[in-house]
Protein backbone atom coordinates (compact mmCIF):
# COMPACT_ATOMS: atom_id res chain seq x y z
CA UNK A 1 0.00 0.00 0.00
CA UNK A 2 3.26 2.91 1.08
CA UNK A 3 4.57 1.62 -2.27
CA UNK A 4 1.44 2.77 -4.43
CA UNK A 5 0.51 5.68 -2.29
CA UNK A 6 4.15 7.42 -2.88
CA UNK A 7 4.45 6.45 -6.42
CA UNK A 8 1.00 7.87 -6.75
CA UNK A 9 1.82 11.44 -5.82
CA UNK A 10 5.44 11.24 -7.24
CA UNK A 11 3.68 10.67 -10.61
CA UNK A 12 1.49 13.80 -9.86
CA UNK A 13 3.73 16.18 -8.50
CA UNK A 14 6.06 15.08 -11.37
CA UNK A 15 3.97 15.29 -13.73
CA UNK A 16 1.89 19.11 -12.90
CA UNK A 17 4.46 20.24 -10.63
CA UNK A 18 7.88 19.96 -12.27
CA UNK A 19 6.53 20.91 -15.84
CA UNK A 20 5.45 24.28 -14.39
CA UNK A 21 9.27 24.41 -12.96
CA UNK A 22 11.38 24.28 -16.22
CA UNK A 23 12.88 27.91 -15.70
CA UNK A 24 15.47 27.93 -12.82
CA UNK A 25 16.69 31.62 -12.99
CA UNK A 26 15.46 34.49 -15.35
CA UNK A 27 17.49 36.31 -17.52
CA UNK A 28 20.99 34.54 -16.86
CA UNK A 29 23.17 36.97 -18.06
CA UNK A 30 22.17 39.33 -14.72
CA UNK A 31 24.06 36.93 -13.03
CA UNK A 32 26.35 35.97 -14.98
CA UNK A 33 28.03 39.12 -15.82
CA UNK A 34 28.94 40.16 -12.51
CA UNK A 35 30.16 37.01 -11.52
CA UNK A 36 32.63 36.96 -14.78
CA UNK A 37 33.29 40.34 -14.33
CA UNK A 38 35.49 39.45 -11.33
CA UNK A 39 37.83 37.20 -13.02
CA UNK A 40 41.54 38.73 -13.95
CA UNK A 41 41.80 40.04 -17.69
CA UNK A 42 38.61 37.98 -19.02
CA UNK A 43 36.96 41.47 -20.04
CA UNK A 44 39.69 43.08 -21.36
CA UNK A 45 40.78 40.53 -23.61
CA UNK A 46 41.15 41.05 -27.26
CA UNK A 47 38.16 41.00 -29.30
CA UNK A 48 37.17 37.81 -31.41
CA UNK A 49 35.86 36.69 -34.85
CA UNK A 50 32.34 36.15 -34.90
CA UNK A 51 32.05 32.46 -36.62
CA UNK A 52 29.00 30.75 -37.85
CA UNK A 53 28.26 27.37 -36.07
CA UNK A 54 28.42 26.03 -40.10
CA UNK A 55 31.37 26.71 -40.64
CA UNK A 56 32.76 25.96 -37.56
CA UNK A 57 31.64 22.75 -37.99
CA UNK A 58 32.66 22.58 -41.63
CA UNK A 59 36.54 23.42 -39.90
CA UNK A 60 36.56 21.01 -38.08
CA UNK A 61 34.29 17.99 -39.42
CA UNK A 62 37.32 15.32 -39.28
CA UNK A 63 38.04 15.95 -36.13
CA UNK A 64 34.64 15.89 -34.89
CA UNK A 65 33.70 12.31 -35.08
CA UNK A 66 36.62 11.09 -33.38
CA UNK A 67 35.74 13.48 -30.67
CA UNK A 68 32.18 12.34 -30.33
CA UNK A 69 32.97 8.84 -30.50
CA UNK A 70 35.31 9.35 -27.09
CA UNK A 71 32.39 11.59 -25.82
CA UNK A 72 30.18 8.92 -26.13
CA UNK A 73 32.48 6.38 -24.38
CA UNK A 74 33.10 9.04 -21.86
CA UNK A 75 28.87 9.18 -20.70
CA UNK A 76 28.80 5.29 -20.56
CA UNK A 77 31.49 5.08 -17.99
CA UNK A 78 30.87 8.05 -16.14
CA UNK A 79 27.33 9.62 -15.80
CA UNK A 80 24.97 6.87 -13.32
CA UNK A 81 22.30 7.63 -16.06
CA UNK A 82 22.59 8.11 -19.76
CA UNK A 83 20.22 6.79 -22.98
CA UNK A 84 22.87 5.55 -24.83
CA UNK A 85 23.06 7.90 -28.29
CA UNK A 86 21.52 5.52 -30.98
CA UNK A 87 24.51 4.16 -33.36
CA UNK A 88 22.64 6.13 -36.54
CA UNK A 89 22.76 9.53 -34.90
CA UNK A 90 26.36 9.14 -34.30
CA UNK A 91 28.17 11.89 -36.31
CA UNK A 92 30.26 11.00 -39.35
CA UNK A 93 32.33 13.09 -41.43
CA UNK A 94 30.87 13.31 -44.96
CA UNK A 95 32.20 16.40 -46.23
CA UNK A 96 28.84 17.24 -47.02
CA UNK A 97 28.04 20.84 -45.89
CA UNK A 98 24.27 20.88 -46.50
CA UNK A 99 23.17 18.52 -43.59
CA UNK A 100 26.18 19.12 -41.28
CA UNK A 101 24.15 21.31 -38.53
CA UNK A 102 21.88 18.62 -38.68
CA UNK A 103 23.91 15.69 -38.22
CA UNK A 104 25.49 17.65 -35.71
CA UNK A 105 22.32 18.48 -33.71
CA UNK A 106 21.54 14.53 -33.62
CA UNK A 107 24.54 13.71 -32.40
CA UNK A 108 24.10 16.02 -29.26
CA UNK A 109 20.46 15.74 -29.78
CA UNK A 110 19.42 19.04 -29.59
CA UNK A 111 16.09 20.30 -30.47
CA UNK A 112 16.75 20.37 -34.39
CA UNK A 113 14.96 23.63 -34.78
CA UNK A 114 17.04 25.69 -32.50
CA UNK A 115 18.02 29.26 -34.48
CA UNK A 116 21.81 29.40 -33.89
CA UNK A 117 21.47 33.25 -34.55
CA UNK A 118 24.88 35.30 -34.00
CA UNK A 119 23.82 38.02 -31.57
CA UNK A 120 24.56 39.58 -28.24
CA UNK A 121 22.16 39.89 -25.01
CA UNK A 122 22.49 43.53 -23.94
CA UNK A 123 22.12 44.20 -20.35
CA UNK A 124 20.01 47.02 -19.10
CA UNK A 125 21.68 50.39 -19.98
CA UNK A 126 24.47 48.63 -22.49
CA UNK A 127 24.92 50.86 -25.50
CA UNK A 128 23.77 49.01 -28.60
CA UNK A 129 25.94 51.14 -31.03
CA UNK A 130 25.93 51.05 -34.31
CA UNK A 131 24.58 47.44 -34.63
CA UNK A 132 20.84 46.39 -35.30
CA UNK A 133 18.52 45.13 -33.12
CA UNK A 134 16.99 41.54 -33.74
CA UNK A 135 13.89 40.30 -32.52
CA UNK A 136 13.45 37.45 -29.76
CA UNK A 137 11.02 35.86 -32.25
CA UNK A 138 14.30 34.58 -34.41
CA UNK A 139 16.07 33.79 -31.27
CA UNK A 140 13.70 31.00 -29.77
CA UNK A 141 11.38 28.16 -31.00
CA UNK A 142 9.14 28.92 -27.88
CA UNK A 143 5.77 30.04 -29.36
CA UNK A 144 5.32 32.42 -26.22
CA UNK A 145 8.52 34.52 -26.14
CA UNK A 146 6.99 37.40 -24.33
CA UNK A 147 9.39 37.12 -21.43
CA UNK A 148 12.20 38.05 -23.72
CA UNK A 149 10.80 40.90 -24.99
CA UNK A 150 12.17 43.27 -21.93
CA UNK A 151 15.73 42.41 -23.23
CA UNK A 152 17.63 44.12 -26.43
CA UNK A 153 19.18 41.78 -28.67
CA UNK A 154 22.27 42.58 -30.79
CA UNK A 155 22.39 41.03 -34.29
CA UNK A 156 25.96 40.22 -35.05
CA UNK A 157 27.21 39.22 -38.68
CA UNK A 158 30.29 36.35 -39.36
CA UNK A 159 33.92 37.67 -39.15
CA UNK A 160 32.69 41.44 -37.33
CA UNK A 161 34.90 41.56 -34.41
CA UNK A 162 33.33 40.85 -30.60
CA UNK A 163 33.88 40.84 -27.24
CA UNK A 164 34.63 37.19 -25.67
CA UNK A 165 33.08 38.49 -22.45
CA UNK A 166 30.01 39.20 -24.32
CA UNK A 167 29.58 36.08 -25.89
CA UNK A 168 30.27 34.64 -22.95
CA UNK A 169 27.58 36.10 -21.09
CA UNK A 170 25.11 36.24 -23.94
CA UNK A 171 25.16 32.35 -24.24
CA UNK A 172 24.44 31.66 -20.15
CA UNK A 173 20.80 32.06 -21.46
CA UNK A 174 20.54 30.13 -24.78
CA UNK A 175 19.69 27.19 -23.84
CA UNK A 176 16.40 28.49 -22.20
CA UNK A 177 15.38 29.41 -26.02
CA UNK A 178 14.59 26.09 -27.16
CA UNK A 179 17.09 23.53 -27.06
CA UNK A 180 15.85 20.57 -25.13
CA UNK A 181 12.30 20.74 -25.99
CA UNK A 182 10.21 18.23 -27.69
CA UNK A 183 13.10 15.17 -27.27
CA UNK A 184 11.46 12.45 -25.52
CA UNK A 185 9.40 9.78 -26.99
CA UNK A 186 5.62 10.88 -25.64
CA UNK A 187 6.61 14.96 -27.16
CA UNK A 188 4.88 13.58 -30.32
CA UNK A 189 7.78 15.02 -32.56
CA UNK A 190 10.30 13.55 -34.94
CA UNK A 191 13.39 14.11 -33.02
CA UNK A 192 11.74 12.67 -30.32
CA UNK A 193 10.84 9.52 -32.13
CA UNK A 194 14.90 8.78 -33.02
CA UNK A 195 16.33 10.23 -30.24
CA UNK A 196 16.75 7.65 -27.93
CA UNK A 197 15.98 9.31 -24.88
CA UNK A 198 12.44 7.25 -24.07
CA UNK A 199 9.01 8.53 -22.17
CA UNK A 200 9.63 11.81 -20.67
CA UNK A 201 10.35 11.09 -16.93
CA UNK A 202 8.29 13.78 -15.65
CA UNK A 203 6.90 16.95 -16.62
CA UNK A 204 3.99 17.51 -18.66
CA UNK A 205 4.71 15.98 -22.20
CA UNK A 206 2.39 18.05 -23.91
CA UNK A 207 3.01 21.54 -22.63
CA UNK A 208 5.30 23.22 -24.72
CA UNK A 209 7.65 24.60 -22.30
CA UNK A 210 7.69 20.87 -20.00
CA UNK A 211 9.68 18.66 -21.93
CA UNK A 212 12.83 20.86 -21.54
CA UNK A 213 12.50 19.97 -17.51
CA UNK A 214 15.37 16.61 -17.29
CA UNK A 215 17.69 18.52 -18.96
CA UNK A 216 17.43 21.56 -16.14
CA UNK A 217 16.74 19.68 -12.96
CA UNK A 218 18.89 17.46 -11.13
CA UNK A 219 17.30 15.40 -8.03
CA UNK A 220 20.50 14.14 -7.16
CA UNK A 221 19.83 14.04 -2.78
CA UNK A 222 16.39 13.24 -2.19
CA UNK A 223 15.82 10.88 0.68
CA UNK A 224 16.18 6.98 -0.32
CA UNK A 225 12.93 6.29 -0.08
CA UNK A 226 11.70 8.81 -2.35
CA UNK A 227 14.18 7.35 -5.28
CA UNK A 228 12.90 3.67 -4.21
CA UNK A 229 9.00 4.49 -4.89
CA UNK A 230 10.32 7.10 -7.73
CA UNK A 231 13.28 6.06 -9.49
CA UNK A 232 12.15 8.46 -12.44
CA UNK A 233 13.46 10.86 -10.80
CA UNK A 234 16.69 9.83 -10.70
CA UNK A 235 15.97 9.91 -15.02
CA UNK A 236 17.50 13.83 -15.16
CA UNK A 237 20.41 14.83 -18.03
CA UNK A 238 22.48 18.22 -16.93
CA UNK A 239 24.92 16.18 -16.44
CA UNK A 240 25.04 15.41 -19.82
CA UNK A 241 24.48 18.52 -21.12
CA UNK A 242 27.08 20.08 -18.81
CA UNK A 243 30.00 17.71 -19.75
CA UNK A 244 28.93 17.76 -23.40
CA UNK A 245 29.47 21.38 -23.43
CA UNK A 246 32.46 21.61 -21.52
CA UNK A 247 34.07 19.58 -23.98
CA UNK A 248 32.78 20.67 -27.17
CA UNK A 249 34.38 24.70 -25.25
CA UNK A 250 37.68 22.62 -24.94
CA UNK A 251 37.27 21.53 -28.05
CA UNK A 252 36.53 25.14 -29.55
CA UNK A 253 39.31 26.37 -27.76
CA UNK A 254 41.69 23.48 -28.77
CA UNK A 255 41.09 24.04 -32.49
CA UNK A 256 41.52 27.95 -32.24
CA UNK A 257 38.31 28.87 -32.32
CA UNK A 258 37.86 31.33 -29.37
CA UNK A 259 33.83 31.94 -30.29
CA UNK A 260 32.94 29.01 -30.34
CA UNK A 261 34.90 27.81 -27.08
CA UNK A 262 33.04 31.01 -25.54
CA UNK A 263 29.43 30.02 -26.24
CA UNK A 264 30.10 26.58 -25.55
CA UNK A 265 31.27 27.63 -22.22
CA UNK A 266 28.26 29.46 -21.80
CA UNK A 267 25.56 26.97 -23.13
CA UNK A 268 27.51 24.43 -20.25
CA UNK A 269 27.61 27.53 -17.57
CA UNK A 270 23.37 27.67 -17.59
CA UNK A 271 22.62 24.10 -16.87
CA UNK A 272 25.30 24.25 -13.96
CA UNK A 273 23.83 27.84 -12.43
CA UNK A 274 19.95 25.78 -13.01
CA UNK A 275 21.62 23.08 -10.49
CA UNK A 276 22.17 25.79 -8.08
CA UNK A 277 18.21 26.82 -8.03
CA UNK A 278 16.75 25.13 -4.77
CA UNK A 279 13.87 24.07 -6.72
CA UNK A 280 15.67 22.61 -9.33
CA UNK A 281 17.43 20.39 -7.32
CA UNK A 282 14.39 19.00 -5.08
CA UNK A 283 11.37 17.88 -6.19
CA UNK A 284 8.96 19.18 -3.57
CA UNK A 285 11.16 21.23 -1.07
CA UNK A 286 9.48 21.41 2.31
CA UNK A 287 7.35 18.28 1.90
CA UNK A 288 8.90 15.34 3.82
CA UNK A 289 7.69 11.71 2.64
CA UNK A 290 5.79 11.02 5.73
CA UNK A 291 3.75 13.82 4.60
CA UNK A 292 3.53 12.73 0.85
CA UNK A 293 2.31 9.23 2.34
CA UNK A 294 -0.02 11.47 4.34
CA UNK A 295 -1.85 13.26 1.72
CA UNK A 296 -2.18 10.74 -0.35
CA UNK A 297 -3.99 8.51 2.06
CA UNK A 298 -6.35 11.40 2.47
CA UNK A 299 -6.61 11.46 -1.55
CA UNK A 300 -7.07 7.95 -2.13
CA UNK A 301 -10.29 8.00 0.82
CA UNK A 302 -11.43 10.92 -1.54
CA UNK A 303 -10.41 14.19 0.40
CA UNK A 304 -7.28 15.17 -2.41
CA UNK A 305 -7.55 18.77 -1.06
CA UNK A 306 -4.06 18.54 0.86
CA UNK A 307 -2.05 16.66 -2.08
CA UNK A 308 -3.34 19.71 -4.89
CA UNK A 309 -2.73 22.04 -2.13
CA UNK A 310 1.21 20.83 -1.88
CA UNK A 311 1.66 20.46 -5.36
CA UNK A 312 0.06 24.10 -5.76
CA UNK A 313 2.21 25.70 -3.28
CA UNK A 314 5.68 24.33 -4.65
CA UNK A 315 4.67 25.52 -8.15
CA UNK A 316 3.64 29.08 -6.58
CA UNK A 317 6.85 29.10 -4.56
CA UNK A 318 9.39 28.70 -7.60
CA UNK A 319 7.32 30.85 -9.88
CA UNK A 320 7.21 33.69 -6.36
CA UNK A 321 11.31 33.30 -5.95
CA UNK A 322 12.15 33.18 -9.89
CA UNK A 323 10.04 36.61 -10.10
CA UNK A 324 11.34 38.62 -7.35
CA UNK A 325 14.93 37.38 -8.09
CA UNK A 326 14.37 38.48 -11.62
CA UNK A 327 13.04 41.99 -10.79
CA UNK A 328 15.39 42.89 -7.77
CA UNK A 329 17.98 42.53 -10.10
CA UNK A 330 16.54 44.53 -13.07
CA UNK A 331 16.08 47.39 -11.11
CA UNK A 332 19.81 47.10 -9.31
CA UNK A 333 21.01 47.47 -13.11
CA UNK A 334 18.38 50.16 -14.41
CA UNK A 335 19.68 52.32 -11.72
CA UNK A 336 23.43 51.46 -11.41
CA UNK A 337 23.26 50.10 -7.92
CA UNK A 338 26.64 48.89 -8.45
CA UNK A 339 27.00 48.06 -4.53
CA UNK A 340 23.03 46.16 -4.16
CA UNK A 341 23.31 43.29 -2.28
CA UNK A 342 22.32 40.73 -5.33
CA UNK A 343 25.60 42.20 -7.45
CA UNK A 344 27.90 42.37 -4.50
CA UNK A 345 27.02 38.42 -3.80
CA UNK A 346 27.58 37.36 -7.09
CA UNK A 347 31.10 39.26 -7.40
CA UNK A 348 31.78 37.60 -4.12
CA UNK A 349 32.07 33.76 -3.86
CA UNK A 350 32.44 31.36 -1.44
CA UNK A 351 35.87 29.76 -0.76
CA UNK A 352 36.35 28.10 -4.21
CA UNK A 353 36.32 24.16 -4.86
CA UNK A 354 38.65 22.69 -7.68
CA UNK A 355 36.06 21.54 -10.03
CA UNK A 356 36.26 17.94 -11.50
CA UNK A 357 33.96 15.58 -13.19
CA UNK A 358 31.23 14.94 -10.63
CA UNK A 359 30.96 18.73 -9.44
CA UNK A 360 27.48 19.10 -10.77
CA UNK A 361 26.40 16.37 -8.34
CA UNK A 362 28.59 16.45 -5.60
CA UNK A 363 28.77 20.01 -5.14
CA UNK A 364 26.49 22.43 -6.79
CA UNK A 365 23.38 20.24 -6.52
CA UNK A 366 24.28 18.95 -3.19
CA UNK A 367 24.48 22.68 -1.75
CA UNK A 368 20.99 24.01 -3.44
CA UNK A 369 19.63 20.67 -1.77
CA UNK A 370 20.72 21.29 1.54
CA UNK A 371 19.10 24.72 1.24
CA UNK A 372 15.70 23.98 -0.01
CA UNK A 373 13.53 23.63 3.24
CA UNK A 374 15.01 26.41 4.67
CA UNK A 375 14.31 28.81 0.87
CA UNK A 376 11.07 27.05 1.37
CA UNK A 377 10.27 28.57 4.70
CA UNK A 378 11.76 32.02 3.91
CA UNK A 379 9.04 32.00 1.06
CA UNK A 380 6.30 31.37 2.83
CA UNK A 381 7.53 34.13 5.71
CA UNK A 382 8.44 37.04 3.47
CA UNK A 383 6.65 36.56 0.37
CA UNK A 384 2.52 37.86 -0.38
CA UNK A 385 0.16 35.64 0.74
CA UNK A 386 -1.60 35.03 -2.09
CA UNK A 387 1.41 34.41 -3.87
CA UNK A 388 2.73 31.26 -1.91
CA UNK A 389 0.37 30.79 0.59
CA UNK A 390 -2.73 30.16 -1.38
CA UNK A 391 -3.28 27.09 -2.97
CA UNK A 392 -6.39 28.32 -4.40
CA UNK A 393 -3.99 30.64 -6.63
CA UNK A 394 -2.04 30.03 -9.70
CA UNK A 395 0.68 32.22 -9.39
CA UNK A 396 2.28 31.53 -12.17
CA UNK A 397 1.36 33.82 -15.07
CA UNK A 398 -0.52 36.40 -12.62
CA UNK A 399 -0.92 39.94 -12.50
CA UNK A 400 -0.48 39.85 -8.70
CA UNK A 401 2.94 37.61 -9.54
CA UNK A 402 4.30 40.87 -12.04
CA UNK A 403 3.87 43.27 -9.25
CA UNK A 404 5.53 40.90 -6.61
CA UNK A 405 7.95 43.66 -5.19
CA UNK A 406 5.26 46.23 -4.68
CA UNK A 407 2.87 43.15 -3.08
CA UNK A 408 5.87 42.48 -0.91
CA UNK A 409 6.16 46.00 0.65
CA UNK A 410 2.76 46.54 1.12
CA UNK A 411 2.25 43.23 3.13
CA UNK A 412 5.86 42.36 4.81
CA UNK A 413 7.47 46.12 4.16
CA UNK A 414 10.67 46.79 3.47
CA UNK A 415 11.78 44.00 5.67
CA UNK A 416 10.00 41.15 3.23
CA UNK A 417 12.49 42.45 0.29
CA UNK A 418 15.45 42.42 2.56
CA UNK A 419 15.18 39.10 3.92
CA UNK A 420 14.47 37.64 0.45
CA UNK A 421 17.32 39.56 -1.01
CA UNK A 422 19.69 37.88 1.96
CA UNK A 423 18.00 34.57 1.09
CA UNK A 424 19.32 34.96 -2.64
CA UNK A 425 22.42 36.92 -1.90
CA UNK A 426 23.67 33.64 -0.40
CA UNK A 427 22.59 31.68 -2.94
CA UNK A 428 24.53 33.66 -5.56
CA UNK A 429 27.48 33.35 -3.72
CA UNK A 430 27.22 29.95 -4.35
CA UNK A 431 26.52 30.19 -7.96
CA UNK A 432 29.05 32.70 -8.44
CA UNK A 433 31.78 30.14 -7.24
CA UNK A 434 30.47 27.23 -9.45
CA UNK A 435 30.82 29.21 -12.37
CA UNK A 436 33.98 30.15 -11.77
CA UNK A 437 35.36 27.36 -11.31
CA UNK A 438 33.36 25.82 -14.56
CA UNK A 439 35.22 28.58 -16.14
CA UNK A 440 38.65 28.08 -14.76
CA UNK A 441 38.84 24.33 -15.49
CA UNK A 442 37.80 25.12 -18.87
CA UNK A 443 40.52 27.98 -19.48
CA UNK A 444 43.38 26.68 -17.40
Amino acid sequence: MKTKIIAILLVLVATFTLSKMAKAWSEHPLLAYQVLSTIEGLKSQDSIEVKSLRAFLIENEKELETFFMEQEQWFHKNLSYYPPLPAELAFKATGNADDILERFYRAIRLNPNVRMKLYLHLLPNQELGDRPTISPEYLTTLNDYAALTSTTYAELFEGEMVSPFDVLCTANDEPDYGFDLGLFEDNNTPQGSIYGFGVQPFGDPNLEYGSQAPFHMGFYHEARIVFFFGPFLKKTLPEYRINMFKSLAQFAFGNNNPYWGNRFMGWGMHYLGDLSMPYHSVALPGVSPLKMIWTNIKAMLGFPKSKDNAVQLVSNRHSALEEFQWQVLRQAYDSNNHYHPLLSSLRTPIEMVEYYDNFPREVVAKESAAKAKMVDKMLEKWMPAILVSDPSFETPGSAELSNIIELTKQEKSEQGITEMTNVLADIFKSYSMHLQSFYYMIIG
